[in-house]
């Protein structure tokens, strides 16, 4: 008898369980690096001070990671992951406000659902402050972007089809510019350079999603043949 598909064996309950404590485990490590760099900064997060966190010998994290290095590469891809999802999730929810302002007569179209994804990115930054800045190297410490490209993109792969979506035919180039807006503003606030009350921030960025919408997805200027009486000919403006 010829077997077309590879045998399937099922975990075993005990090995769902060590699965199901290795993820714990790990999941305790990521939290408690998170707290310490609430407290002290991501450059007080060393692999001794985790393990006086969770109250284990200073070998424990070592079962899990390689190092610090590993912990702070798996925080910064659980946070592009969870800004993806949220930023998703965001876009679908037509009942939401961005930014704290009404969205009557635009809920539900495409061009809603940018504005919805662009403020939940802010929203993130602003309530996860700890995670974004070590996401996007500022603070004190940088993982390399190089290895977390792919969920990098992915963040901005939600925007660029919305934008796409919604008809803007150069989407990239459109989501680079509200990136750097909403990055640059949470970047200013994070050196005290701007008001860190978040109505104002979300208030900004909404009067830059308002002006790249409105060149993202205005048709194109038509070109207006006119007659130029010195050589008989017509020329365009």
């Amino acid at each position: 008898m010829t077997r077309t598909e590879p045998d399937r064996l099922e975990p075993t309950p005990a090995q769902r369980r060590r699965e199901r404590e290795r993820a714990a485990a790990r999941a305790s490590i990521l939290s408690a690096a998170l707290d310490v760099a609430r407290h002290d900064g991501w450059n007080a997060v060393t692999m001794r001070r985790l393990a006086e966190e969770i109250d284990y010998s200073a070998n424990f994290a070592y079962r899990y990671f390689t190092g610090r290095d590993d912990i702070l590469l798996a925080l910064v891809r659980e946070g592009f992951t969870r800004l993806r999802d949220v930023m998703g999730a965001a876009s679908k929810h037509a009942g939401s406000k961005p930014g704290g302002r009404s969205t009557t007569g635009a809920s539900g179209t495409a061009a809603a659902a940018v504005r919805r994804a662009g403020h939940a990115y802010l929203d993130f930054a602003l309530t996860d402050p700890d995670l974004y800045q070590l996401m996007y190297g500022l603070g004190g410490v940088r993982v390399p972007a190089t290895d977390t490209w792919d969920e990098g993109q992915a963040v901005g792969d939600v925007l660029t089809g919305l934008l796409a979506a919604a008809g803007d035919i150069q989407p990239e180039r459109h989501v680079l510019q509200l990136w750097a807006t909403a990055h640059g503003l949470i970047a200013l606030q994070v050196v005290g350079r701007v008001d860190p009350d978040p109505a104002g921030l979300h208030a900004l960025f909404e009067d830059a999603l308002t002006d790249c919408l409105t060149r993202a997805l205005s048709p194109p200027t038509p070109l207006v043949r006119t007659p130029d009486p010195a050589h008989g000919t017509t020329r365009s403006s």
